[in-house]
């Protein structure tokens, strides 16, 4: 798979991974992958959207959605900081 990102985004990403954040970028997409299917499941969960249908393409725009990716990547940092198995006593 290959995705495109705005050059700002790509930065961020490229600089939490620089920074320790993530082992690389592919783990840093990973977790917005995972974080960002999260938020579609919880979405089709939630008792206002039961019985509604998405509406077509929702996946796809997320590529030109370029904010809400952004939301998702700030998230999957949050997320990441509060995971204390991932420190490491050396």
């Amino acid at each position: 798979m290959t995705i495109h990102l705005p050059n700002d985004l790509e930065s961020s990403i490229n600089a939490a991974v620089q920074s320790g954040y993530f082992a690389s970028v592919d783990d840093a997409m990973t977790e917005a992958a995972r974080l960002l299917l999260s938020q579609i499941q919880q979405r089709q969960a939630s008792p206002l959207t039961i019985g509604k249908k998405p509406p077509l393409g929702s996946i796809g725009a997320m590529r030109d959605s370029a904010d809400e990716l952004d939301e998702i990547v700030a998230e999957a940092y949050r997320q990441r900081r509060t995971e204390t198995w991932r420190e490491l006593d050396l």
